[in-house]
């Protein structure tokens, strides 16, 4: 009798074990597929930031020239008859028109969040870095809202008073020909504009160049996490 219960109890455990590794190894193995779904959108995300770092300094260097027309226009403002037609219309027109369009893709980052993948990163440092940096995505979007929403006041002045000479357009494919058409005095109304517009751009500006300061810390911490060299 007592070899009969032994032999069942021995088989009992062993069924026990079985189903407990069995269950064992099917978690490990939805963790590591969890954990290389992770690293790959980890891994794009950081294509991402690549491609954002390029738009990001497209975007500077056109806000740049915008800010530098700008501070030419006011700062020449009441004495504007010294200059000519055609510095006038180059100056104003990219004062105006040198706008920029941030387009991210966050596709990475919502599947992340969905998936619940997330979770899955153990560094709270990334988790809050990588929310941070698509927060301030949005954010980017509103201030170039607000840009625009001046650069739309100014159309009508800009229709009344600049003519394009032609339409080439310069290294980043943003036209510049224009000349100036009108009087050679710009109204109060439209300088106040452009002073507010200048202090968005500036603004972007500075903030662009933090973003890609932070990028490239998290560039470093994803690395870390995927183990990438």
């Amino acid at each position: 009798m007592k070899k009969l219960v032994a032999k069942y109890l021995l088989e009992f455990l062993v069924i026990v074990i079985g189903i407990s590794l069995s269950f064992y190894i099917e978690k490990e193995n939805e963790n590591t597929y969890r954990d290389n779904l992770k690293n790959q959108s980890l891994k794009r995300i950081l294509e991402n930031i690549a491609d954002d770092t390029r738009d990001f300094k497209f975007n500077q260097e056109a806000l740049k020239r915008a800010i530098h027309s700008t501070n030419w226009i006011i700062d020449r403002n009441r004495k504007l008859k010294m200059y000519s037609r055609d510095s006038i219309g180059f100056h104003l027109n990219r004062a105006i028109y040198f706008n920029t369009i941030f387009v991210d893709n966050q596709e990475e980052y919502r599947g992340l969040q969905n998936s619940g993948l997330m979770e899955m990163i153990e560094n709270e440092n990334l988790v809050s870095n990588i929310q941070g940096k698509y927060v301030s995505h949005e954010f980017f979007k509103k201030i170039e809202s607000l840009i625009m929403e001046k650069a739309k006041y100014l159309d009508e002045f800009s229709y009344n008073n600049l003519k394009y000479k032609s339409d080439s357009l310069d290294d980043l494919g943003l036209q510049f020909d224009r000349i100036f058409v009108g009087t050679k005095g710009i109204p109060d109304n439209i300088i106040e504009v452009l002073y507010d517009k200048r202090f968005f751009q500036s603004y972007y500006f500075r903030s662009i160049e933090r973003r890609m300061k932070n990028d490239q810390e998290l560039i470093d911490i994803i690395k870390g996490e995927i183990n990438l060299e």
